[in-house]
């Protein structure tokens, strides 16, 4: 494999624009990045957790909406198109970030566009079969309730940004919400949950 490729998930790669990705693994996907200062580069524990949940989730069911909040990079969201996702919508409050997304959105080519804005979770109503938050524990205990109200009967919320020790605040504010916890996963001592809201 190229040694300008790298490994985001098991199945998804990252590499500067203008390389050619050579040698990937069957099903994988690579998708080229800007280089900057934006958050989701690929190299934190909490991206790779959510890149390779959103990857999962989105092949093995059909996701109608996908969303990504406190978007960063874009990187979460362009996965979710990559694999099929036939509404994609990233937020993000930090003006920087809005803009490093819709260029890095941009480099795909795809013929679907990602609704890159600064809205609240919320703003498209409970149309998203998946929400991913990679963001801290503050904002997301503020964003829970719109957070839940984003999602799709049957959807899963991935949140991470957080330690061991912040789990029970952050389960007790999302089951409030009315989502139950569908499982949990670590990476260098940082946390992904996965919560579902059940089908109505």
């Amino acid at each position: 494999m190229a040694p300008e490729l790298r490994r985001l998930a098991p199945r998804v790669y990252v590499h500067a624009p203008g390389v050619v990705a050579r040698g990937l693994p069957a099903g994988a996907i690579a998708l080229a990045q800007h280089p900057g200062a934006a958050f989701g580069d690929g190299s934190h524990p909490t991206t790779r957790l959510c890149a390779g949940a959103v990857d999962l989730l989105a092949r093995a069911a059909a996701v109608p909406a996908a969303l990504d909040v406190g978007t960063g990079t874009g990187v979460l969201a362009r996965i979710a198109r990559a694999r099929g996702a036939a509404f994609v919508a990233a937020t993000d409050i930090d003006p920087a970030a809005v803009s490093a997304a819709r260029a890095n959105a941009d480099l795909d080519h795809h013929a679907a566009a990602i609704e890159i804005a600064a809205h609240p979770p919320d703003h498209w109503g409970p149309r998203f079969a998946l929400v991913v938050a990679n963001i801290l524990e503050r904002p997301l205990l503020e964003l829970a309730p719109a957070l839940c109200a984003a999602l799709a009967p049957g959807g899963a919320l991935l949140l991470s940004g957080f330690t061991a020790v912040q789990v029970p605040a952050l389960l007790a504010a999302f089951v409030r919400g009315g989502l139950g916890l569908a499982s949990q996963a670590s990476l260098d001592g940082w946390i992904l949950l996965q919560l579902r809201r059940g089908s109505r």
